[in-house]
């Protein structure tokens, strides 16, 4: 259980924290939608996936243009996103 911690909370108050992380969890889910908006026109405008984009960017191969650290950025926010959607998916609830 070492890889594990604990919160404790009322039995009655679960529900709200439960109701409370799916909330986080839709607003987070809509913010990801609408990064994954912009990563698309990035990748239109760029003519390259983001994958491709970062492995250039991070090599120094593309400066350090406004688009390029806007570009990145938003990759960044995707993938922290991602994680913490992942992280709030393996919440388990015992009773």
């Amino acid at each position: 259980m070492e890889n594990y911690a604990k919160v404790i909370i009322e039995k009655k108050r679960l529900s709200s924290l439960q109701e409370s992380i799916s909330i986080g969890k839709q607003i987070m889910e809509r913010k990801l939608a609408a990064y994954q908006k912009k990563i698309e026109k990035f990748e239109q405008a760029g003519e390259m996936d983001t994958e491709a984009f970062i492995m250039s960017f991070n090599k120094g191969e593309l400066g350090d243009n406004k688009k390029w650290l806007e570009w990145d950025h938003v990759a960044s926010v995707v993938n922290l996103l991602k994680k913490k959607l992942d992280d709030l998916e393996s919440l388990k609830y015992e009773y």
